[in-house]
């Protein structure tokens, strides 16, 4: 079993931005099969902005604590910046152990995957999922 750090837990415990986002403008899930852990991100985009941004994750307590971590660190960003943070800063903001690391993993694809579903209803695509 991990120890696991004060922000972590606190992350897990109080999560930010979790929920559903019914204005939503892009959506996208990031599975892990190998343990099941699954994360959605909601974002909602205006003028290359990221105004808003809930998650859904259902897995461990690390998979809740970095989508929470990630979305505070890119709600209010220009587009480009959410797109170029890592799941090494993610992981690295609220001390995940090295063995967990897919969970920062999982929140950064669920995030890439919303905002190519927002670009692509933007262009006139529809859903990209």
């Amino acid at each position: 079993m991990h120890r696991y750090n004060e922000t972590l837990l606190d992350h897990f415990k109080h999560p930010r931005h979790a929920g559903a986002l019914p204005d939503a403008t892009g959506t996208g899930i990031a599975r892990y099969p190998t343990c099941g852990d699954v994360t959605r991100v909601f974002v909602r985009v205006e003028d290359d902005v990221l105004i808003d941004a809930l998650f859904q994750a259902g897995g461990c307590g690390p998979g809740i604590a970095c989508a929470s971590a990630m979305l505070e660190m890119v709600v209010g960003r220009p587009i480009e910046s959410a797109l170029a943070l890592t799941a090494r800063a993610v992981a690295d903001a609220i001390g995940l152990p090295e063995p967990k690391m897919h969970c920062a993993d999982l929140a950064i694809s669920a995030l890439r995957a919303a905002i190519e579903d927002d670009r692509v209803r933007r262009a006139g695509g529809g859903e990209a999922r």
